[in-house]
Order: structure tokens, then C-alpha cells, then sequence
């Protein structure tokens, strides 16, 4: 499982692409290279010119995608606004799983409920050796979305993210340590969180790109710069640990589709003191 961790500029498709590339060449042969959330359209916290939202088969995408390179983009909708979406396809194959991101972030400085549409599905699919699903960045601040994918099958949970420092830098690593830690063990997976770098405007992105394995322990990671890096997925060890601890199996899936909430005490009007 490759790394692909770059600072995409904003509507530079075409430099992006040719970015990706270049440092995917400086990579070993990996079954999956991977890039960061929009990889391909950059980030820029406004909307994209029309010239910038691509297709899923879109012709510049073709050579990246088809060597095992999964991207991030702003996927064209023939009704209203684009999607966030990320594509792979498992070259022996040819299988090509597109996820949409589901949760755009409805806050500022994001505010990119304003730029995109949310994504109506969570899939998983084989690829090679193992069963994989696509987290996109805030999907994974909704616990249910990670969980889902777990109970579907997924053994790699790939995340590609655009998180940006912000004022509290060391905060906001902490904070993606414990979400990505947490889903790993619980969910006895792997997960390959790919961030950008770089800068947008006056906005850094810190990078920090790992891969975390179902123990809470980091295999391998990068700094805030630019970079690739490579680990190997013990996929039999996995599914010994989830035949010797089936935590999936006493999940109460036919309770959480039951939506069943029962809340007792006080309401959100009615504060009380302890």
C-alpha cells in the first residue's frame, strides 16, 4: 500500500496530475498508491470553475487510475453541484470503486455544503487480496460510516483527508491520532490516511500521511512535506485476529436499523447541575 502525499494547487488539474505521476514514479510497485482528498482539483474553499469538475472517466484521469493510483476530484453532476469523490481501480481487474463523499463539512471556513453535493452510498469492494472501503476526510467525525464499512467487510479503510493546521496544530493531530487509532482497533482493519500539504491561500495543511494497523500502531508515515511511502498489509494476521475476536459478529446491526433512541431525564431546554 503506497503513499502519495502532494500539495495540489487549486484548478491546476493538469499540473496536479502531472504531480501525481511524478512522485508515483519514485514509489516501489505497490498494489494501491494513494492520494489526498481533491488530489487532482485541489482544495481552495470556493467552488470550482466549471473547466475544473471531471468526470469519472475522465480521459485524464485514465493513466493514473488504471496503474493502481487512487485520486480525489470534483466529480461533474448533470443536476446541480459536484460531488467530492475519490476513484480506484485494481488494475488485474479492471473493478472500480467510486466513493462520494457523504458528509461535506457545514461549518466555516469549509463550508463545503456549498461547493458539493452529498454522496447517497457507502460501498465496499474487493481488490486484490483484501476488501476495501473509501472514508472521505469528514465522514470519519460520523463514527456510524466507518462502523457501516467494517460491517460490510472492509478490512482497509482508506482515508484521504485535506486537513489544515489550523491555530491549534498539535490539536488537530491529536485529534485525527485518536479517530484513526480508534477505528483501526475496533474495527480490527487497517487504515491509510493520506493528507495534503502544503498551502492554500494563507490556509497549511500538515500532511502527517500513515497507515495504521488494527493494534493502534503507526507501519509507516510522512512528515508536512511532499512525499511517498510504502507499507505491507498483514492480511492473513487480520483475519486471524477477527476469527480469534469476532467483535464484528456481536454487533447489534438489526438494533441500529431499528433506530431505536430512548432518552431519558432531562431535555436540552431543561439544563440541570451534578
Amino acid at each position: 500500500m503506497g503513499l502519495l502525499q502532494t500539495a495540489p494547487v487549486f484548478g491546476a488539474v493538469g499540473e496536479n496530475l502531472a504531480g501525481i505521476a511524478e512522485l508515483h514514479g519514485s514509489l516501489n510497485r505497490v498494489d494501491l498508491a494513494l492520494t489526498p482528498e481533491l488530489s487532482v482539483s485541489g482544495y481552495g474553499f470556493a467552488p470550482h470553475a466549471e473547466t475544473d469538475l471531471l468526470a469519472g472517466d475522465d480521459p485524464r484521469l485514465a493513466a493514473l487510475v488504471s496503474a493502481g493510483v487512487g485520486v480525489g476530484f470534483a466529480e461533474k453532476s448533470a443536476s446541480g453541484l459536484p460531488w467530492n469523490s475519490y476513484l480506484l481501480t485494481d488494475p488485474p481487474t479492471g473493478t472500480r470503486h467510486l466513493q462520494r463523499k457523504l458528509h461535506p463539512v457545514s461549518y466555516a471556513p469549509w463550508n463545503e455544503h456549498l461547493s458539493f453535493r452529498p454522496g447517497a452510498e457507502l460501498r465496499t469492494a474487493g481488490f486484490g487480496a483484501a476488501r476495501i472501503a473509501t472514508v472521505i476526510c469528514n465522514d470519519m467525525w460520523h463514527p456510524v460510516i466507518p462502523w457501516l464499512a467494517a460491517q460490510g467487510g472492509a478490512e482497509v479503510l482508506i482515508v484521504p483527508v485535506a486537513s489544515m493546521a489550523g491555530t491549534d496544530p498539535a490539536g488537530i493531530r491529536r485529534t485525527w491520532e485518536v479517530i484513526l487509532e480508534h477505528a483501526a482497533v475496533l474495527l480490527q482493519c487497517y487504515v491509510v490516511f493520506v493528507n495534503r500539504c502544503g498551502t492554500d491561500g494563507d490556509v497549511r495543511f500538515w500532511g502527517g500521511s500513515r497507515v495504521v494497523g488494527p493494534d493502534g500502531g503507526v507501519l509507516v508515515h510522512l512528515g508536512d512535506e511532499p512525499g511517498a511511502a510504502f507499507a505491507d498489509l498483514d492480511l492473513k494476521a487480520l483475519r486471524r485476529l477477527r476469527a480469534e475476536v469476532p467483535m464484528r459478529a456481536e454487533a447489534r446491526a438489526d438494533f441500529l436499523a431499528a433506530g431505536t433512541l430512548s432518552a431519558q431525564g432531562p431535555s436540552e431546554s431543561e439544563p440541570s447541575i451534578v
